[in-house]
């Protein structure tokens, strides 16, 4: 059985990102953010190989998976022990490689 974790970067932004799309686009848009959302940790979780990789950092392996309607990626990290640690969402144009040592979990 995976385990998901969630990073307080990534809950934080994710927050932040709902927030953003309700106050710009309306509740129906951040709805559909959301459900993006949960439709790329239920790929992540059936499939974390086949995300890409995005980065290294500190001995650790960062991958991503891209959400299909939104210009925003779940940032994410294996452990050994089946636990996929969801670190960031990645908008496009946003350096996460310089947050992440500050908040890495």
């Amino acid at each position: 059985m995976v385990r998901i974790v969630r990073s307080s970067l990534f809950k934080r932004q994710l927050l932040e990102f709902t927030i953003g799309y309700r106050s710009r686009a309306g509740s129906g848009i951040a709805l559909k953010f959301v459900d993006q959302i949960e439709t790329g940790i239920r790929f992540i979780t059936a499939k974390p190989l086949a995300c890409s990789v995005h980065t290294r950092l500190e001995g650790k392996e960062f991958r991503k998976r891209r959400l299909e309607n939104f210009p925003v990626s779940i940032f994410f990290r294996l452990e050994s022990d089946n636990t996929i640690v969801l670190e960031a969402l990645y908008a496009h144009r946003m350096n996460i490689s310089a947050q992440l040592p500050n908040d890495i979990k």
